[in-house]
């Protein structure tokens, strides 16, 4: 892998800080801490450390004096609820030899929550009011839990938000991100995404390792986001060739790129990129599925709107399922078993017939752990497509050890391959 280069030492440094006892225990897994991570390196500061505490006061106050003398700016979840193990505010307090006060402000929002829902306000909960002197309270707009900013003369500044991660982004995009922007000396690099399926980090590695050399001051980066690879470019605001680097990378890529854009806008999932190659056409699909079991429909019905493009989606999962509903031949699973070239095309044929729609997928296969032959191992999946650019039927052979993992990449493939076809037909 290709790491991106450190920014320079101006850069601000932010340090992330994760309150919990189910974080240490594993009970629960820190989602937040990354997500903020990507976030605020996307805004150009330079993450440089994090640290998860438990429910333990001295050591939520040691973890804040840590992170005060590693960056300017720390970022905190969790620890904000009204209960006696939510110690963050009481930790920082101490940290920074502060008094704590209850907050009128932080009081009001947090009554105001409980009236929206016609309850009273449990006495607990008072104490999420309790704050160090000098914090500016941030709305939560999403819970009960106020979130709140505080500056440290000389240390940095904090933010401390609430460990429910809707309420920590929706936080975060009301308050946090818009004051850290303008925050002096702060300014966003550029940033590409490319999301790409079809070939693996190394050899995407050897077609594109040019690019730093060709564009002066683009950085080229990977993440594996299996079963695709997503591919990042980066480079400082004020570079001139990143615009140029970005148009030659999606070439390169080709048809194997199914969606690209700057980093830190919504993705265009794949399943979004096959709706609007259908709508586009004008045109509808219907899915036929065995060892998917429904992932493929799921993938689809997950985008709003698909119900303009997607007309219907069957488990077939049984041979009787598969001859009643799709009009397989008894024969061909006879001769060639459900899991081949044979059966898997002709429950494309039956989905997209049965519909009266233009496209039609299929998939089987044997997701294990059970049920494999020499001939036909675990891993074994045929997928198929028909529709106006012909027939298309793929084996493959995907040995993931899992079997919800084997049926979320056949169904990822699943409608890679749709999309090929789509774009196949010009």
């Amino acid at each position: 892998m290709i790491a991106l280069t450190l920014m320079s030492s101006n850069t601000l440094r932010a340090f992330i800080l994760s309150q919990g006892e189910e974080l240490l225990t594993g009970q629960t897994v820190d989602t937040n801490s990354t997500w903020i991570a990507e976030q605020v390196s996307g805004l150009g500061l330079r993450v440089v450390g994090g640290y998860t505490a438990g429910d333990v006061r001295t050591d939520i106050a040691k973890a804040f004096d840590l992170a005060l003398d590693a960056a300017d700016v720390v970022l905190c979840t969790g620890g904000l609820g009204p209960t006696e193990d939510d110690l963050t505010a009481e930790a920082l307090a101490d940290a920074l030899g502060l008094e704590l006060h209850q907050d009128s402000e932080a009081l009001a929002q947090v009554r105001s929550r409980y009236e929206r829902r016609g309850r009273d306000l449990p006495a607990c909960h008072d104490r999420q009011a309790l704050l160090p002197v000098g914090a500016v309270v941030l709305e939560n707009q999403l819970g009960t839990a106020p979130a709140f900013m505080l500056s440290a003369p000389g240390r940095g500044t904090l933010f401390c938000m609430p460990g429910v991660p809707h309420e920590m982004k929706g936080i975060w995009a009301d308050h946090i991100r818009p004051r850290l922007l303008n925050m002096p000396g702060v300014q966003p690099p550029l940033r590409w995404h490319f999301n790409t399926l079809g070939k693996g980090e190394s050899q995407l590695q050897d077609e594109l390792r040019a690019i730093p050399e060709r564009f002066d001051g683009v950085r080229l980066g990977f993440r594996a986001r299996m079963p695709g690879v997503q591919v990042k470019l980066e480079a400082d605001a004020n570079c001139a060739a990143f615009e140029a680097a970005v148009s030659w990378t999606r070439a390169e890529l080709g048809i194997g790129c199914f969606s690209d854009a700057p980093g830190g806008s919504p993705e265009v999932s794949l399943a979004a990129r096959v709706g609007d190659l259908l709508m586009e056409r004008g045109e509808r699909l219907a899915v036929a599925e065995s060892c998917t079991g429904g992932l493929v429909s799921n993938l689809c019905v997950t985008e709003p709107g698909s119900s303009r493009w997607l007309d219907r989606g069957a488990v077939t999962y049984s041979n009787e399922a598969k001859v009643d509903m799709l009009g397989v031949e008894e024969s061909t699973l006879i001769d060639e078993g459900a899991v081949s070239e044979s059966v898997v095309l002709e429950m494309a044929r039956g989905a997209a017939e049965e519909a009266g729609v233009e496209w039609g997928v299929a998939t089987t296969g044997i997701a294990g752990p059970t049920g494999g032959s020499p001939e036909k191992p675990v891993g074994t999946v045929w997928i198929a497509c028909v529709g106006p650019s012909g027939e298309r039927a793929k084996k493959l052979f995907l040995p993931t050890g899992s079997r919800t993992t084997t049926r979320i990449y056949s169904a990822t493939i699943a409608l890679d391959i749709l999309r090929r076809q789509i774009l196949r037909t010009g």
